[in-house]
This record gives C-alpha cells, structure tokens and sequence, in this order.
C-alpha cells in the first residue's frame, strides 16, 4: 500500500476507534497494528509511511471524533 493510502487509512482507523469505544491508544486499534507487522523500530518499507506518522495520524483523527462528539 502507498503511504497516501496508509495515510488515509489511519486516519479512518483513528476516527472509527473512537467511534467504537476504543482508548486513544493506536497499539489497542489491532487493524493499525497490522499494517505495522513485520516492521523493526525506525524501518519504513520503500514507499510506506513511517509508522510513527501512521500512529499520530491515527491518534490526531480519534481526538478529532472526540472533540466533534
């Protein structure tokens, strides 16, 4: 998947968390933590995002949903 598409993905994944009940704890959020799998700490596949950007887009659009709530 291309970071873009991660991106957006995050995104809908953090709103949808908050949505559904769940903390505002990006490691809690098991779809997330799966398009992380396979990665070390500070490797980002060619064509990814980071992961640290996956997990503040996720954690900016599950308070988002909070705030509009």
């Amino acid at each position: 998947m291309r970071a873009k598409d991660q991106i957006f993905q995050a995104a809908v994944l953090g709103t949808a968390a908050f949505k559904n009940g769940v903390k505002c704890t990006p490691c809690l959020d098991n779809q997330l933590m799966s398009m992380l799998a396979g990665r070390q700490i500070g490797e980002t596949p060619k064509g990814e995002a980071k992961s640290v950007k996956l997990m503040k887009v996720w954690t900016e659009n599950w308070t988002l949903a909070n705030l509009a709530a």
